[in-house]
Parts: C-alpha cells; sequence; structure tokens
C-alpha cells in the first residue's frame, strides 16, 4: 500500500519527516478504540481530518493523541 504523506509547512523544523495520514480504521486501532468512536469526534470537528484528492477522510495520530489528552479529567501526569 502506498503511503499518504501531507508536505512540510513553513512551521516544520528543517529535515523532519512528515506525518503519515491514516484512515480512520487504522487510527482506532493504533489507540485501541472504536472506529466509530473516532468517527463521530471526526464529525463533530473535535478532530481535524483531512481529505486529499476526494477520498476518505483521514486524520494524523498526533492529532488524535492530542485530542484525548485534552478530554483527561483528573488524576496527574
Amino acid at each position: 500500500m502506498h503511503a499518504l504523506f501531507k508536505l512540510p509547512s513553513l512551521y516544520h523544523a528543517p529535515n523532519t519527516p512528515a506525518e503519515r495520514l491514516l484512515t480512520m480504521h487504522e487510527a482506532a486501532d493504533a489507540i485501541g478504540a472504536k472506529y466509530w468512536h473516532l468517527q463521530r469526534a471526526v464529525r463533530r470537528g473535535d478532530i481535524p481530518s483531512y481529505t486529499p484528492f476526494n477520498s476518505r477522510p483521514l486524520v494524523k495520530l498526533s492529532e488524535v493523541v492530542a485530542y484525548i489528552d485534552t478530554c483527561r479529567k483528573g488524576g496527574s501526569l
């Protein structure tokens, strides 16, 4: 399968690779969540999604994890 990559923006550090875009199924498997949980969050606009070339919605794993971290209640790090 051919990997999809986002081109680095002006704010990327030099010589750092762009983050791979994942399907929602791949991202859900990576974090151990249900696909439909992730799908709902994307539809609500809680997690940004990307649709290059009018394809299915893709997400960045770092943005999914960042959203989960913002939902933390109690405890300490």
